[in-house]
């Protein structure tokens, strides 16, 4: 008896452990912030295009059933890009002030014949699993 009381106590430790490591690895258990869509709006910069502000970004604090929680997030702003000629190439659009996740890029589809519907909706959220993935980016 005094040899198998200890296996189970190792046993049902190491399942304790095991379940907690689970449960860390659960879709809500990761942060999400907002990236005020700079990726979309380098992609224009870096292109050469002129970026202007033409109403400032508005960020609200949200909260997101799906994550259970409140994130400060891009409600409302517009940035229009233009050519050296001063020609509008595109525009993203953060919104009307409603508390989404989404933000609008539209573009002049003359200049971008690949990309024909003119238009695109994209997530200002960035999702990180965990801290180490947040510091990676």
């Amino acid at each position: 008896m005094n040899k198998v009381f200890p296996l189970v106590f190792i046993f049902i430790s190491i399942l304790f452990f095991a379940s907690c490591e689970k449960h860390d690895d659960h879709d809500h258990d990761h942060d999400i912030v907002s990236n005020d869509g700079i990726e979309a709006r380098l992609s224009y910069v870096n292109e050469g295009y002129n970026e202007v502000e033409v109403e400032p970004i508005v960020k609200s604090l949200c909260y997101f059933e799906e994550w259970n929680k409140e994130i400060e997030t891009p409600v409302s702003g517009l940035f229009e890009y233009y050519d050296v000629d001063e020609n509008w190439v595109a525009s993203i659009n953060f919104g009307d002030g409603e508390c989404d996740e989404w933000a609008t890029k539209t573009w002049d589809v003359n200049l971008f014949p690949n990309y024909p519907s003119g238009s695109e909706d994209f997530s200002v959220f960035d999702h990180y699993k965990d801290k180490k993935d947040k510091k990676d980016k």
